[in-house]
Parts: C-alpha cells; structure tokens; sequence
C-alpha cells in the first residue's frame, strides 16, 4: 500500500508536467482562432477545462463513476453543451469513459482479482446478453435510415451502458454510488419539497435567469425540478433513490437510508409525475416482498412500519392538492390520450421494419411517419429503434443483473434498478435523452457489484453455526 502511494507521488510532477505542455500547445492552436470569435470569456472555460480533465485523471479511479453521478444530478443537462460530439458523449458519460480506460489500463490488485475471481452465472448472463445486444445494435446501424442519429446514439449508450460491463470487479465503484445516490436523493429530495412548497427554484431558477433560459413551468400545477432542469428527471432520480434507501433499510436496518427515503419520497411528490411514482411503488413493494422471501434475520417491526407509512402516503397522496389537480386538468387528459395513440403508433412503425428495427435512436424519426405524436415509453421507442430482438436483450440484460444482486442479498441494487426500468416506460428517456444512459451505467454497476455493506448480511450466521470471516474494514453503512 505505501509503495503505490510513494509511486503515485513519484509519477505525479511527470503527468502535471505531460498534461501542462499538452495543454500549452492545444492552447496554442486554438486560441488565436476562437479567441476573436467568442471573446476573452474562453480562455477561463478552458483553463477550467484543462483543470478538470487534471483532476479526473489524478482522482482515484474507483470514485469517477459517483463523479460523473453528482456531475449530472447538479449540473442540468439543459446548460450544458451538447452540440457536435459532445451530442453523442454527454459530458457525464466522458468522466464515465476516463474511468473505464483507467481501469482498464491498470495494474491494480483490483483488476488483478477482476480476471482470476470467475463471475457468478447471473453475472455471466447479463455480459453475454449486453454483448449479444450490441452486436444487435450494430447490425441495425448498418441499416438505418439516419446515420449520424444512429451513430451518435450508439456511442453514447454503449458507453454509459455497457463499456462499465466491460470492467469486472467494481465493487469499489459500487459502493461510492450507492453512497453519493442516497446522499444525493436525501439533500435534493428535501430541496425539491421546498421548491414545491415555494412555488420557486432559488438556486438553480436564478441560474436559468441569469444565463437568459426560459422557464419551463407550462403545466397546470407547479411541478419541481430542483436541479434536474425537468421534473421528469427529478422524479427519476428520486424514485430510484426512494427504492434505493428502502431497499437497504429493510436488509441493514440503517438509519440513514430510511432518512433518505423518506427525504427522496417527498422529493419524489413534489415533482407531481404519476408515472415515477408508480415505479417507486412498484420497486418498493418488490423490495418488500423480497426482503420477506430472502434467508436471514428479519425484524418484523420494520416491516409493519413500511407498510403502515405506505398506506399513510397512499391516503396522503389521494390528499394532495397538486396531484388532485393535476388528475382532473384537461392536461392530463391529453397526455394519457396521446400515449395511447403512442402504442398504436410503435406498432405499426415496428411492423414497417418487420420488428427488426429502423436503426439505432430513431424512433422518433420512423413514428412521425405514421403520426406527429411524441412517444413517451422508452421501451416502445426501443421497440421501433433496435426492434423486437434488441428490446428483449435489453431486458434480459437488466434482468439478469437484478437476479445477480439478489443472490448477493443487495436488495436495495435491486429495487432501484427495478424502479430506473418501469419509470423510463412514463417518458422517452432511453431513445431521445441521451444523458439517462448515464443512470443506467451506474445502476449496472451497483447492481452487479454490490459493495461489501450490500452483502454483509450473508456473513452472519445461522443459528447453532459458527460465525464466518468478518468483513474488511473500511466500507462503513449508509
């Protein structure tokens, strides 16, 4: 341990002295030309470009995954550039990417384990059925009828998705994503039930007004965003961290995920999205039922508590102004409308291509053929775009994952996955937002490697049968 610390240190003054010359003739060559164009403003938004790109690549490897988690729950996707490449690699994805090379390209005892540690089946399954999937997505890249769509689509997901696969043993990475979501989900859930209450965004509000963007509240009720730039967004990242934090309480009894499920499930009701939050019941109460099916000591008080808080949110929710509101408003009336007519539509732009596929992101392209309706269901946007075929591997692939974390009693993995894939079937988050992709990258690899807090609770023993090796230090419970 002190001789890679010693030479990292050593190695350091070397890639601070590589990267300042790299960034003196970069610096040199563009300047000049877009200084004239775009003023003096560039050259601090490069300096701090070069600053962050340094700290991406001298941070450990195992926290840029949480890096890029927090990079996209605190920056809106809707400030941050996405013209030319940077529409096919978010930004987020970038750090996502930078963290893959460096893992891949190191010599650690980590990735020394990844190749002599065999995966479990579940495991296996989900990186045949991912491997599987991007060959089916090439396949129908080389036929689609928008090139540049397609092949922006594909880099981006396969970078976000499935090059994390690609790493092996994460267990590190794990474990700061399921930290940083939980904390995030407490602190902005609580933030989004005060946006609610004011009717305002403070902070991030003040940022649209001062770089001149438009406010998006166009809906019958006031629906909070906090720092997602969308509500849709919001409500996502919060039901998952909702099932998320039940997950793990029910498994590890710990305070602090139930404080940040509660705080994320009134983030979650503030954002008025009907659709999340059925996902966050749907994930919970398989959750729930898991957690009763699992081996294992279970406090039943746990248990009748949840279910006692469902029912008083259920009765609450049927109480709440907004959703009242929102259910009766001509609004909603016309949204449920053109999701059904957004069925009817992903099935006959699916049976235009024989179910096999338009081509990668191009659902939105094939259904305006049939019909002007924008089609909010991933899964049916996928359907249109990479077909029948590519749809079911997506599935298998995702399944497979939430079956391995379940062997591995990582309940909370679980259900937050659960909670990403029905949510996503409310809006087109998969197809048309490429930023999502992210999300689900970072649930793959919490769900494939859970940390040692996920499964600590198959080391105790048994009634009558001696204890097993303890736990390594260091990974305390959130």
């Amino acid at each position: 341990m002190f001789e890679s610390t010693l030479r990292r240190l050593r190695s350091l003054p070397v890639v601070l002295v590589t990267l300042a010359a790299l960034f003196v003739i970069v610096a040199s060559l563009v300047l000049p030309r877009f200084t004239t164009q775009f003023g003096i403003l560039l050259v601090p938004v490069v300096l701090l470009a070069f600053a962050a790109i340094a700290a991406l690549l001298l941070l450990p490897a195992e926290i840029l995954p949480a890096v890029a988690l927090t990079t996209f729950a605190l920056i809106p996707p809707r400030i941050l550039p996405q013209d030319g490449p940077l529409g096919a690699l978010p930004l987020t994805t970038i750090i996502l990417v930078i963290w893959a090379v460096r893992r891949l390209l190191s010599t650690t005892r980590d990735a020394q384990r990844a190749v002599t540690t065999p995966p479990t089946p579940y495991k296996s399954a989900a990186g045949y059925f991912a491997l599987l999937l991007l060959l089916w997505i090439l396949f129908t890249l080389a036929r689609t009828s928008d090139l540049q769509t397609s092949l922006g689509w594909t880099i981006s997901f396969s970078a976000a998705v499935l090059l994390p696969l690609c790493i092996g043993t994460s267990t590190r990475e794990a474990f700061w994503i399921r930290r940083v979501w939980l904390l995030l989900g407490a602190w902005l859930g609580a933030y989004a039930a005060i946006e609610g209450v004011l009717r305002f965004n403070p902070i991030w509000g003040t940022v649209y007004q001062a770089l001149g963007l438009s406010d998006h509240q166009h809906w019958s009720v006031y629906r909070a965003d906090a720092s997602f730039g969308h509500p849709l967004f919001a409500a996502l990242f919060f039901a998952v961290a909702c099932a998320l934090a039940i997950g793990i309480w029910l498994r590890e009894n710990s305070k602090p995920a139930l404080a940040a499920a509660v705080f994320s499930g009134l983030g979650l009701v503030a954002t008025v999205s009907r659709g999340a939050l059925v996902a966050a019941a749907v994930a919970v109460g398989f959750a729930y039922l898991v957690s009763l099916l699992l081996r294992g000591e279970k406090r039943w008080g746990k248990f009748a508590l949840l279910a006692g808080l469902i029912v008083v949110g259920v009765i609450g929710l049927f109480q709440f102004d907004a959703f009242t509101a929102r259910n009766n408003s001509i609004e909603a009336e016309l949204s449920s409308q053109a999701r059904d007519l957004g069925v009817w539509v992903s099935l006959q732009a699916a049976n235009l291509t024989n179910w096999i596929g338009s081509g990668p992101g191009t659902s939105g392209i094939t259904g305006r053929l049939i019909n002007e309706v924008t089609i909010e269901n991933s899964m049916l946007q996928l359907l249109i775009s990479i077909g029948l075929p590519g749809l079911a591997l997506f599935l298998l692939m995702i399944g497979f994952a939430v079956a391995h974390s379940l062997t591995q009693r990582a309940v909370g993995a679980a259900a937050a996955l659960v909670a990403y894939t029905v949510c996503i079937t409310g809006f087109n988050a998969i197809d048309a937002l490429r930023p999502m992709h992210l999300l689900l990258g970072c649930l793959l690899i919490l769900a494939l490697n859970p940390s040692r807090a996920d499964a600590s609770d198959r080391l105790r023993p048994a009634p009558g049968r001696q204890p097993l090796a303890r736990p390594k230090r260091g990974y305390a419970r959130v």
